[in-house]
């Protein structure tokens, strides 16, 4: 499936911190000029960063997150937010997105969250890491691409990266905001 369905198992040059041991990761492809609601919303939702750090921002894990689903020998990737989240994000971009994004905000939660993306993949890889689940790197490019393309645009700057971590709601999280 990998280009036809946009992700991907590979490594990420971009995160590569020069170690001989390059890990694999999940990679998804976002295009925000589909007419795909799902896609549109998550790229509204990289934009509820917290810069912590000039120039790093951070998703809080009920803005957008993750869950991963394994089904024989598919691995699937969910991802999520949080309905207060959807609800109060959308409205603001228009009638066209609140519009598009209704039928994601009626459809049956997932682990207390809206659906946003599911994707899927043959493949044996184990995305399970020592402390939990693996983040998934998130390719943002108008238009479709293949993983090479992806690449070359984020390069060149023309597209953007973002990595998200497993899903939780708000009240899964602490006083400290931590899960």
């Amino acid at each position: 499936m990998g280009d036809a369905e946009q992700m991907w198992i590979t490594v990420v040059p971009a995160l590569e911190t020069g170690e001989d041991d390059e890990a694999e990761l999940v990679l998804i492809a976002i295009d925000p000029t589909s007419d795909d609601p799902g896609q549109q919303v998550v790229n509204v939702l990289l934009d509820r960063g917290h810069e912590l750090q000039e120039g790093v921002f951070y998703l809080l894990p009920f803005d957008l997150g993750l869950r991963y689903e394994r089904g024989g020998d598919r691995l699937g990737v969910l991802v999520l937010t949080s309905p207060e989240v959807l609800d109060d994000v959308v409205p603001r971009y228009g009638g066209d997105l609140a519009a598009a994004a209704a039928e994601l905000r009626t459809a049956p939660l997932v682990d207390g969250g809206v659906l946003l993306l599911r994707r899927g993949i043959a493949t044996d890889f184990d995305p399970a890491a020592a402390d939990g689940d693996q983040p998934v790197v998130l390719l943002v490019q108008d238009g479709p691409a293949t993983e090479a393309d992806l690449f070359s645009a984020f390069t060149a700057g023309e597209a953007a990266l973002a990595v998200i971590g497993p899903y939780a709601d708000e009240e899964e999280e602490d006083e400290d905001g931590e899960q």
